[in-house]
């Protein structure tokens, strides 16, 4: 394809909508992740640089803050269920803000402990929060035409954060990196700013039962199987994220031949492919069972980009390029399938008077595996070798494979409820 025909593409896939309000979420979805992919291409390297801590007490403080946050996106979700997701959307947002900038003030383990949690619980309110908002706003029979979407934006913003902060890295100040996390925090500000162009939007959850029903009834998704296995099963497969961002820079770095620039270079090639092929990879989504199949169809395919990875060690440099580059490509298609997929699951699920109570659970087992992913894929790809990948390949796969058959069984019991 020629490269007016891949911005052709790219500016196809981040059409604005008809529905102003979807405008506005997609400008702030746009303006928070631009910050987003700015801290991290360099926030971690700003922590280890600059406050006196070692990198392993860097890693160790992000991890117990944000398996301290962990839990809030539940909570704060069924607030939004029952206060109005845009309110606690943009609180969310701002203490988001409060986080990033708090960075600027770490300068031991337990400041950083305090700081990342904080963050944490803003990160996963918005999260749930959003995914509500999200609910509310979407057209009937139009859910994953918006959520596709906005994962385009999304990735498109990650893209121009990187580049931002890739410009920060290179220069190598602590002025740069001070500017660079102020503007990350800003990006908050600015995108509480825009949701609150957003009219009130009504509560999903109105007490219309009795007391004694409506407590029995309060944690909905806490009681569903099938949402808990999902999110368990979903949180597993989510580990691929995590690969491109820990375990494939450093396997170039130490593994390979190849230019210590690929390191930062691959995170940006992903994140263009993954902005360009969203809306049309995933414009087969229809419903729960077509998405069901993107993702049993992502396993494989991951399993193949990280065998390319595997096999770029011990190789020439420009031959461990090319694998790198092909490998990346492959892995990014399998994650818009597998996110689009179990994005659209992860509403098809839910019941819609709990979305953001529902977006929550499905928050906190993602934290989860986010928190322990690190050590997970960098001990099995970089200590593992080939027999590590293929492992973690397999693990992915088979996590798909189990999503597909929790809603197979979900469809079906929805059925027999119907006759």
């Amino acid at each position: 394809m020629s490269g007016t025909g891949r911005v052709t593409r790219l500016l196809t896939a981040l059409r604005a909508p008809g529905d102003h309000r979807q405008q506005l979420l997609a400008r702030a979805t746009l303006v928070n992740t631009i910050g987003m992919g700015m801290f991290l291409s360099a926030g971690t390297i700003f922590l280890i640089k600059f406050t006196g801590l070692s990198p392993a007490a860097v890693g160790a403080g992000l991890t117990i803050g944000s398996l301290v946050g962990v839990g809030a996106g539940v909570l704060i979700g069924d607030l939004a269920d029952r206060r109005g997701s845009r309110e606690v959307l943009i609180a969310a947002t701002l203490l988001e803000a409060v986080g990033s900038i708090c960075l600027l003030l770490v300068n031991n383990l337990w400041t950083l402990i305090a700081v990342a949690a904080l963050a944490a619980i803003g990160r996963a309110g918005s999260g749930s929060a959003r995914g509500a908002l999200i609910g509310v706003l979407a057209e009937e029979g139009k859910g994953a035409k918006l959520r596709s979407y906005l994962r385009a934006v999304t990735n498109v913003g990650l893209a121009v954060g990187m580049l931002a902060a890739a410009v920060a890295l290179a220069i190598d100040t602590r002025p740069a990196y001070f500017f660079l996390i102020i503007t990350d925090a800003v990006t908050f500000v600015l995108a509480a700013v825009i949701l609150s162009r957003l009219a009130h939007v009504p509560p999903t959850r109105v007490a219309k039962v009795t007391d004694s029903v409506e407590k029995e009834r309060k944690w909905i998704a806490l009681g569903d199987r099938h949402y808990l296995g999902l999110t368990i099963a979903s949180s597993v497969a989510s580990l691929q994220y995590w690969v491109l961002v820990h375990a494939l820079p450093a396997w170039i770095v130490f593994r390979t031949d190849a230019p210590r620039s690929m390191a930062a270079l691959v995170l940006f090639v992903g994140a263009i492919f993954v902005a360009v092929m969203q809306v049309p990879a995933t414009r087969s989504i229809d419903g729960p069972r077509s998405a069901a199949r993107l993702i049993t169809i992502s396993g494989p395919f991951f399993l193949v980009a990280w065998v390319m990875m595997a096999l770029s060690s011990g190789t020439s440099a420009w031959v461990a390029v090319v694998l790198l580059v092909v490998a990346v490509l492959v892995h990014s298609l399998a994650e818009v399938w597998q996110a689009g997929g179990t994005f659209e699951l992860s509403f098809a699920l839910a019941q819609p008077e709990a979305l953001g109570q529902y977006q929550g659970v499905m928050g906190f087992g993602e934290s989860l595996a986010a928190a322990v992913a690190p050590v997970i894929v960098l001990t099995l790809c970089l200590d593992g070798g080939m027999y590590g990948w293929v492992a973690l390949g397999v693990v992915v796969s088979v996590a798909g494979f189990v999503c597909a058959l929790i809603e197979k069984h979900w469809s079906r019991s929805r059925a027999v409820v119907a006759s």
